[in-house]
């Protein structure tokens, strides 16, 4: 499935691994190192869960599926994992809505 980065959160995977017992896998990908973690959000949509090598210790990234592309869904979306994570907003350091273009 191809994944597209939508949101940067202000927690780091160990929080998603302590917290929630989410396991992560280290895996090479594009010539890097990345942990992820595949979740369904309702049981319905696929997302991943990601930390890059060299990115920033206290973030994970949120990875849609590429066909979700509309600006208001992937808001909505992020909102409702984030929800679920049982998180407040205040972690989302980026979404896609603060960049529709990128």
């Amino acid at each position: 499935m191809d994944l597209v980065p939508q949101a940067i959160l202000n927690k780091p995977v160990s929080f998603f691994a302590d917290h929630w017992n989410i396991h992560f896998l280290q895996q090479s990908e594009n010539l890097d190192v990345c942990q992820t973690a595949a979740l369904r959000l309702n049981n319905e949509t696929v997302f991943a869960l990601k930390h890059y090598r060299g990115y920033p210790e206290d973030t994970t990234t949120i990875y849609l599926p590429r066909e979700v592309s509309n600006v208001n869904e992937i808001t909505s979306l992020i909102g409702a994992i984030v929800h679920a994570l049982d998180l407040s907003g205040a972690v989302i350091r980026w979404q896609r809505a603060d960049d529709p273009n990128l």
